[in-house]
């Protein structure tokens, strides 16, 4: 079996999966769960806790500052966890390595984690990281593109992602224009790139607390979030366990409370300083990010964190939201939201 393996920062790329590599890990969770083994002893160390190994949805980024800012703090540490992190060789990695139970924890993204219950994928989401959308269309402002109206006839960039045009095309119908109209090319890794040479008039797919903070780091662009466009809202990152795990191993379900406790230590604290924050990230992300930038990209993203109930997620949201994706040809049969997440291991309210 291939371990998810430890690697150097790199520029941040959207790459994750559709439902046919989702579909290919799911029958890879049907074909290996007679080895499926915990990848822990989960035994306590005296100085650091019981470990808990969590796997990336990419390499470390604002995204996580949350995550970061718990390690660097010895928030963890306080909550009686050791946590590795580990970057994954494939983003569609999260929910095939969680299922088999290879890793505790995988941090990925709530229509990610619909369509892993959809193909049979033993997870569940246990916690929001980032609890709104962060997909976004963006171009230049001198484009003449203001609104999704204005995308007819225009060639707008996408990295490949199964959720990408049907998604653009409901955009467009809701601005009220052919969706055929528009030309859209996969430009895969490159969609800041493809913007800034003018291949393309505008991208869609890219995040607006990172790619968005880049591009206006180099010229004037306008950023509107999918959510403004039509598009219901939806966690972009959430935190995955295995349900199975969760209900039959109460080790693994204290780990999994306090890996939770700990990130929300953290998100607690980047909130009330900042400066602590940056410190966390700027280590792990060296020669990812301009140090400048890197501070705009972590002001934008803890502006989109809630001050209080760190992870709260709505079933009724989920529902909603997976009905939505079923409607827009993203998941091929109905799915129960409520199945796909559970606040039961959230830290409580004092």
């Amino acid at each position: 079996m291939t371990e998810p393996r430890t690697t150097t920062p790199r520029t941040r790329a959207r790459t994750r999966p559709g439902v046919r590599s989702l579909a290919i890990a799911a029958a890879a969770a049907v074909a290996l769960t007679g080895c499926q083994t915990s990848p822990d002893s989960a035994e306590p160390d005296d100085t650091h806790g019981a470990p808990v190994n969590v796997l990336l949805d990419w390499s470390p980024n604002p995204d996580h500052v949350a995550l970061y800012t718990a390690q660097h703090t010895g928030a963890y540490r306080d909550a009686g966890v050791d946590v590795t992190f580990t970057t994954p060789s494939n983003t569609a990695d999260a929910a095939r390595e969680v299922s088999l139970g290879r890793v505790d924890l995988a941090i990925s993204y709530e229509p990610d984690t619909l369509i892993a219950v959809e193909q049979g994928l033993d997870v569940v989401s246990v916690a929001a990281l980032i609890p709104t959308s962060l997909t976004s269309l963006i171009a230049r402002t001198d484009s003449g593109i203001a609104s999704a109206a204005d995308l007819e006839g225009k060639t707008v960039g996408l990295s490949g992602l199964a959720s990408q045009q049907p998604t653009l095309d409901f955009i467009a119908r809701e601005a009220g224009i052919d969706p055929g109209s528009i030309s859209a090319p996969n430009v895969q890794q490159s969609l800041n790139q493809a913007l800034l040479t003018d291949q393309v008039d505008a991208i869609f797919g890219a995040f607006r607390n990172i790619e968005g903070v880049e591009l206006n780091a180099q010229g004037d662009f306008v950023i509107m979030p999918a959510t403004e466009l039509g598009v219901p809202d939806y966690a972009e990152l959430v935190i995955i366990a295995n349900p199975s795990r969760l209900s039959s191993d109460a080790d693994y379900a204290e780990r999994v409370r306090g890996f939770l406790a700990g990130t929300a230590a953290g998100q607690a604290t980047a909130l009330r300083d900042r400066q602590v924050a940056v410190d966390s990230l700027t280590p792990e992300t060296e020669g990812s990010y301009d140090p400048v930038v890197l501070g705009q990209m972590i002001d934008a993203t803890l502006a989109l964190l809630p001050g209080e109930g760190f992870g709260t997620q709505s079933a009724q949201a989920w529902t909603a939201y997976a009905s939505w994706m079923h409607a827009n040809g993203l998941l091929e049969s109905e799915v129960d939201g409520t199945t796909a997440t559970t606040n039961d291991y959230l830290p409580q309210p004092d």
